[in-house]
C-alpha cells in the first residue's frame, strides 16, 4: 500500500527512473518557492533559511540580503504552500536563529482509491500525509561552515504508518572578498521506512556546487550544482537570480533528465503530447518581491503530461534593531 501514495510522489520528482525504489519521496520536492525557481541549485547558496533542507552549513555564516536594513535581524521565518500536482498539498515552515533553525514539511493527498481487485468502483477511499521535523545546527571551522539537520520522518497511508530519522550533513566555503562560494551536502542518510512487512531505504543525494554572486557588489545570483541521488543517475541543475529590478528579483533555471525520463514525462512514450507551459518539462522559473513587511516568493514549475505545480512563500526577518 506505500506505493499507493510513494509512486505519485517520486513521479513529481523527478528523481527516480525506478518509482518506489526510495521510501519518503516528498524529501525530493524542495523548500520554499525561492531555490525551487532556480532548479534547487542551493547547496554553495544557503543563504536564507531554505539552508535547513538544501545545505544546512548555510547558518554558519551570516543570512544575505540586498537590504541592508535586514542583516542585523536575527530571526527569519518562512512560511509556504504548494499546490503540487494530482491534488497533492504541501505545506512548509522554518525558523531560524543562526546557527539554529526548526524546519517542517507536511504533504498531503487525500481521496485515493483503494482496491483489493480490479474493480469498477474501489473499496473506499484512504488519506494519506507526508511529515518532516527537522532542527538544524552549524559551526564555522577555520573559515569553513559545517552543518546539520537531524530529521525525524513519519508517513501514513490510511491505518498504515511508518517513521523513520535522517540527518544531512553539509559543508560551505564563502571566499572572503570574492562573490564565489562553494557547498556539499549528503542528504537523507537515515534508517529504512518499514510498512507492514516492506522496507525502503531513504532517497539519500549527495549534492555539490559552486555559485558566483549574493555580495553587496553583485547581490544577483548564479549557480551551477550536480546531484547524484542513490536511485538514479547524475543530475544537474543550473540557477540564474536577477535582482537588479529594486523589490523584484527574476528567477530561472533548469534541471537535467534522462532522454527516457523526459519522453515519459512528456507523454511521447505512450504515443501522445504536452501542450502549453506543461512541455517545458525541467525548467523552474519565479519571482520575488521583497517590501517592508516581508519578501513573498514565486515559483513555477512544469512536470509535463502532469501538469503544472505552482509553489508560494513568505518569508521575514526581525528581531533585533535596524
Amino acid at each position: 500500500m506505500a506505493g499507493l501514495f510513494a509512486l505519485p510522489s517520486s513521479s513529481i520528482a523527478g528523481l527516480s527512473t525506478s518509482p518506489g525504489t526510495s521510501a519518503a519521496a516528498f524529501l525530493d520536492l524542495g523548500f520554499g518557492a525561492r531555490a525551487v525557481a532556480v532548479a534547487e541549485a542551493f547547496v554553495s547558496a544557503a543563504d536564507d533559511v531554505t539552508a535547513a533542507h538544501y545545505n544546512p552549513a548555510g547558518f554558519a555564516y551570516p543570512a544575505f540580503s540586498v537590504d541592508p536594513s535586514q542583516k542585523s535581524r536575527p530571526y527569519e521565518v518562512l512560511v509556504g504552500q504548494s499546490l503540487l500536482v494530482q491534488e497533492i498539498s504541501m505545506t512548509q515552515f522554518a525558523l531560524a536563529r543562526r546557527p539554529f533553525a526548526f524546519s517542517l514539511t507536511r504533504l498531503s493527498l487525500d481521496g485515493i482509491e483503494a482496491r483489493t481487485a480490479e474493480t469498477a468502483s474501489p473499496d473506499g477511499r484512504l488519506n494519506a500525509a507526508d511529515l518532516a521535523l527537522g532542527v538544524s545546527a552549524a559551526h564555522q571551522f577555520a573559515g569553513i561552515g559545517v552543518g546539520a539537520t537531524v530529521k525525524f520522518l513519519h508517513e501514513n497511508i490510511g491505518p498504515n504508518t511508518a517513521s523513520a530519522l535522517a540527518v544531512d550533513l553539509g559543508l560551505l566555503r564563502r571566499f572572503e572578498g570574492s562573490p564565489l562560494s562553494v557547498g556539499a551536502c549528503l542528504a537523507n542518510v537515515g534508517s529504512k521506512m518499514r510498512y507492514v512487512d516492506q522496507a525502503a531505504p531513504l532517497p539519500t543525494v549527495f549534492r555539490s556546487g559552486i555559485t558566483y554572486g549574493l555580495t553587496t557588489s553583485f547581490p544577483h545570483m548564479v549557480t551551477l550544482e550536480v546531484d547524484v541521488p542513490r536511485d538514479d543517475g547524475p543530475i544537474v541543475r543550473l540557477g540564474v537570480e536577477y535582482a537588479g529590478f529594486g523589490p523584484l528579483a527574476l528567477r530561472f533555471g533548469y534541471q537535467s533528465h534522462s532522454s527516457t525520463q523526459r519522453a515519459a514525462a512528456l507523454g511521447k512514450a505512450l504515443g501522445t503530447t504536452t501542450s502549453g507551459l506543461s512541455e517545458f518539462y525541467g525548467m523552474t522559473m519565479g519571482a520575488g518581491l521583497r517590501t517592508a513587511y516581508g519578501t513573498f516568493d514565486y515559483a513555477i514549475i512544469p512536470y509535463g503530461e502532469l501538469g503544472t505545480a505552482q509553489r508560494f512563500a513568505y518569508s521575514y526577518a526581525f528581531g533585533g534593531k535596524r
